[in-house]
């Protein structure tokens, strides 16, 4: 009895359920077949709610498109879009995502480019930190630098440092420190007798080339990875007042502003072949360019030197080699003012010095122990055609470990150290306009310019804003 009660109930519930999807098909079946008959506000309403739908499904495809998974992107496409942005637009970009951060911060020389201009601070030989100012973010870092305690920074070359102990009166150890890689390289002792180190290629491709410069004495000294010591090379005339490594040459700069080449091929097969005499080299190819004095200096040379003292630096530029003159006052009562800079361009065919108007894109970032130039538009900044500097000594051939006689001179002499600085800007073509003045800061040794590298930039700072 129960069961076909059971029974009963299970049928009459099927029957309901049929009979209701029959007459939804019925409905959608007569919608669909004459639309005429069907009044205009079921119709309407009928559109709305199928527009709806359709809108709820747009915005679904939508909102699934927005959320891709940019993280899986492959690292080879992001590195082909950061080669055709700014160091600041990579910065921006490598804090998308820590996939994006790890591919841009590896250390891939094959693609990287210049990092940013950093200054480091003098006179913390004693520290096992250095101070560190990044001119273009207006930023101050602290780098942690055991391996540079009790050592001057002696110059740079991109992001290395020449890094010099001084044993004793006589002696200098030095060796070669990366800030960033902590890689370094040792070099043999010198005497304490050079005033600058000029690098040829980055020490990280193990191909490149130490020389030493004496101006006074018109002396170098060479070092090649693998050997043991420096070999020397003696120069006759003129002495030289800077040197740059440009386009595979050591430049040196005379003082009567000619140029004096010397191949790093020639360099390198002289000492593969011993061809030394106790340590000093002979058969080094050397060329002489007399160049013609810049047009100023043919007119007016004696009238400047007695207004000025002219300190000159050699800039590799975009393959250019630059020549930029600083003037400095000869008043006692304008200590290390600065007063204009002029740039001038060598015309190796011709074999004179022009007068550059307007760098154009670069920036040069000068210095006593090291100078170099970076493209504004590859940077993401807007200081092209600017010049930055230190308060560097007028006296080429000084070193910071032999100055301490020069910390409070300010003082002693009763000059005003209200307005002086550690380093400043001067922007080509600007002679005709405010007049220029900088007062360099004579009881602090002058700061060296070196490079932060994108990779390290890229793991460590944050995104910069364009100024």
């Amino acid at each position: 009895m129960r069961s076909l009660l059971l029974e009963a109930i299970i049928t009459k519930v099927v029957a309901k359920r049929m009979k209701r999807r029959n007459n939804k098909r019925y409905l959608r079946k007569k919608y669909y077949e004459d639309l005429s008959c069907i009044p205009s506000l079921p119709l309407g309403a009928i559109w709305r709610r199928f527009s709806a739908k359709s809108r709820k499904k747009i915005h679904r495809r939508k909102g699934e498109l927005e959320i891709a998974d940019w993280t899986m992107l492959p690292g080879g496409i992001l590195v082909t879009v950061a080669e055709k942005l700014t160091l600041i637009d990579c910065l921006s970009i490598s804090k998308v995502c820590m996939s994006w951060n790890t591919v841009l911060g590896e250390e891939l020389p094959s693609w990287q480019r210049h990092g940013l201009p950093w200054l480091m601070v003098s006179g913390q030989q004693n520290k096992e930190t250095r101070t560190c100012i990044s001119v273009l973010e207006n930023r101050v870092w602290e780098l942690e630098l055991s391996e540079a305690h009790g050592k001057y920074c002696w110059g740079s070359f991109r992001d290395w440092l020449i890094m010099v102990k001084n044993i004793d009166s006589f002696h200098l150890e030095v060796n070669l420190l990366n800030p960033f890689s902590r890689s370094q390289i040792s070099l043999p002792s010198i005497w304490n007798f050079y005033h600058k180190m000029v690098l040829a290629g980055s020490p990280s491709e193990n191909n490149f080339i130490c020389m030493l410069l004496h101006s006074q004495c018109c002396e170098l000294a060479f070092w090649v990875p693998g050997e043991n010591s420096w070999h020397k090379l003696k120069l006759t005339g003129e002495p030289f007042e800077d040197a740059v490594f440009c386009n595979g040459s050591f430049y040196l700069l005379a003082d009567g502003f000619n140029i004096r080449q010397i191949d790093v091929k020639s360099i390198y097969s002289s000492i593969g072949t011993g061809d030394d005499d106790f340590g000093t080299l002979s058969q080094i190819e050397t060329q002489i360019h007399e160049v013609r004095r810049p047009g100023v200096f043919q007119l007016q040379e004696e009238i400047i030197l007695q207004n000025h003292r002219v300190l000159r630096y050699l800039v590799e530029s975009c393959g250019e080699l630059l020549l930029v003159c600083r003037y400095f006052s000869t008043k006692q009562s304008a200590v290390l003012e600065t007063q204009k800079l002029e740039v001038y361009s060598l015309d190796f065919c011709q074999l004179s010095w022009k007068k550059v108007e307007d760098l154009g894109d670069q920036m040069i970032f000068l210095g006593k122990c090291c100078s170099s130039s970076f493209s504004a538009k590859e940077l993401g900044v807007g200081n092209r055609n600017s010049i930055y500097f230190c308060n560097d000594p007028t006296v080429p051939w000084w070193n910071e470990w032999d100055s301490d006689h020069l910390k409070g001179i300010l003082t002693r002499f009763g000059f005003n150290r209200t307005n002086v600085s550690n380093w400043g800007t001067f922007r080509l073509g600007n002679e005709e306009g405010e007049r220029f003045r900088f007062h360099g800061d004579i009881d602090s040794w002058t700061y060296t310019w070196f490079t932060a590298p994108s990779w390290w930039c890229y793991r460590n700072i944050p995104p910069v804003g364009r100024s």
